[in-house]
């Protein structure tokens, strides 16, 4: 049984716990040679301060001090609780405060800086917006990354934004290609399967439903119903590419690679609708582009947490943990711990959008019958600063840079988006660990567990074989572990039942994250949480 602690030992250990959360250790560079170190630090989000959230013995008798009131409380600072903000604004609606548990918002698109520049912690990039992405059009043409429209109704994007050439190399066969679909030591059978995949997926971006709606959308609850297409959810995408006969290995590992690069799991981990979705469900087109373009900026989806941060001023109350919701017939409230003060106080709102992530919501919500629990992927990002970006054989550097032979996904190049930097100059580089081999309570628990000694020597290891000598420029580096990543769509989730149930409100608390569209990225987080906002907005209409 859990010793109960007293309010004045909890809120101590909450202080220790602050003061600690981004501490740095300096890790002796063991291959580097001649006494050489590098700064390692293992900073990330507040996991400790995160976990007490469970312990209801140790929370139970904290009693707030003051308390708010408010129209409506969103919990969670993310792109979905950013989101729904944003929106309220832009549609007049005023009374409502944004209480976030971290120091800083934005969930897995925050940024950092350094003496170098910006860099992303998580997500680095959008894809060009479908038609029926509304919401991401909108707040595009909003912040000047559309800039109008061309004759034939096709948006101009910002060339500022739009990620420039190179996009992307892939080391194989001792040469970095252009491009990560592999080009490079093919048979004529691999070619072939490539050619009809790729076919496949054209195909698939075409298909319409039979109730009308395009097979793969974006978001996907825009996708069609047409169990055609939903039953492709049941098998897993490993499933698929056997029943459609695809066997060539550069084919397998390309499509490997992108399931753990948007999905953080295996092909036998992630739906064959997800999978297929990851490919297909990409159809914006841009006046100025091709259609495989992203738009990115050095610090990544940062760029519009900033953007969104600025428009929500006031609104946010950072370093707020939320450790209990309640309700009744006429009103959620909402306590809560601020971190920086060392006290509790309470919110009450008339309606609660819930924008954390999900599997936290059955530990705070008192009564939560339904607790659904998603799969989440663990990662581990690393900010790498180099005194130069090492040359390769091959194509020149590129904004995403990968290797064949890794089990990483390589990295991406903070400066490649600023125009002015010359190509040896001191930059960050962004690398990216998914764990998708074991079940993710055993690799969060090893991800946790683990030091940055063991990730300095890996990531150094794994660099160098695509660098040669790479060590030699590293100068520092920032470990950030993502015990809970992002939202894993294995088989039968995206279109089962325990996502329907995620969907539905319980009473005066709405919902609202990518957990509940089973794919992580900014444009489902975003629709949540507008389509969260436009809930409270006709109510509010429905009621005056």
């Amino acid at each position: 049984m859990s010793k109960r602690i007293s309010r004045a030992v909890f809120l101590k250990g909450l202080a220790a716990l602050a003061a600690t959360g981004v501490a740095g250790k300096l890790i002796v560079d063991r291959a580097g040679g001649a006494g050489r170190k590098i700064p390692c630090r293992m900073l990330g989000p507040s996991f400790a301060l995160g976990h007490r959230i469970r312990d209801r013995n140790a929370l139970s008798g904290l009693k707030p001090g003051k308390t708010l009131n408010k129209k409506l409380t969103i919990v969670g600072g993310g792109i979905a609780g950013l989101s729904a903000g944003w929106w309220l604004k832009r549609n007049g609606f005023e009374d409502f405060v944004i209480l976030e548990l971290e120091k800083e918002v934005g969930g897995n698109s925050r940024a950092g800086r350094n003496q170098l520049g910006a860099f992303p912690w998580g997500a680095h990039y959008i894809p060009l917006a479908n038609e029926e992405s509304r919401y991401v059009r909108e707040i595009f043409e909003e912040m000047g990354v559309i800039t109008g429209r061309d004759s034939d109704g096709k948006a101009v994007y910002n060339d500022l934004y739009l990620c420039h050439d190179p996009q992307e190399r892939l080391l194989k066969d001792g040469r970095f290609q252009e491009g990560l679909v592999p080009n490079r030591g093919l048979t004529p059978a691999d070619r072939q399967e490539i050619a009809r995949f790729f076919k496949t997926i054209k195909d698939y971006r075409k298909r319409i439903g039979k109730d009308g709606k395009p097979a793969f959308a974006i978001p996907v609850d825009l996708s069609s119903l047409d169990e055609t297409f939903t039953d492709l959810d049941k098998i897993s995408m490993s499933r698929w590419l056997e029943q459609e006969g695809f066997k060539s290995k550069p084919l397998l590992w390309y499509v490997r690679y992108c399931c753990r690069d948007d999905y953080g799991g295996n092909p036998d981990t992630v739906s064959a609708w997800a999978g297929l979705h990851y490919f297909a469900g990409r159809r914006g087109q841009a006046a100025n582009a091709e259609q495989n373009s992203v738009v990115t900026w050095p610090e990544g989806n940062g760029f519009l947490v900033s953007y969104l941060r600025g428009k929500l001023e006031g609104h946010i109350m950072e370093n707020s943990m939320v450790f209990r919701i309640s309700q009744d017939d006429g009103a959620v409230g909402c306590s809560v711990i601020d971190a920086d003060r060392q006290s509790a106080f309470e919110v009450k709102s008339d309606h609660l959008i819930f924008a954390a992530p999900r599997f936290i919501a059955s530990h705070l919500i008192e009564g939560m019958t339904n607790k659904e629990n998603p799969t989440y992927a663990p990662w581990l990002v690393a900010n790498i600063s180099l005194l130069s970006i090492p040359e390769g054989r091959g194509i020149d550097v590129a904004w995403d840079n990968v290797s064949y032979y890794s089990e990483s996904l390589g990295y991406v190049v903070s400066s490649h988006q600023n125009i002015t930097t010359r190509v040896k100059a001191p930059t960050v580089v962004t690398y990216y660990y998914p764990l998708p081999g074991e079940a993710p309570p055993v690799a969060r628990q090893k991800l946790l567990e683990s030091t940055p000694e063991h990730w300095l020597d890996l990531i150094l290891a794994d660099l160098d074989k695509m660098h040669p000598g790479i060590k030699e420029l590293v100068t520092a580096v920032d470990l950030w572990p993502w015990g809970h990543g992002m939202v894993r769509p294995t088989p039968g989730f995206i279109w089962g039942d325990e996502r329907r149930r995620m969907l539905e409100d319980s009473g005066r608390i709405l919902f609202a994250h990518s957990d509940m569209s089973g794919i992580s990225n900014f444009e489902e987080a975003q629709y949540r949480g507008v389509e969260a906002a436009s809930k409270v907005l006709y109510n509010g209409q429905q009621k005056s």
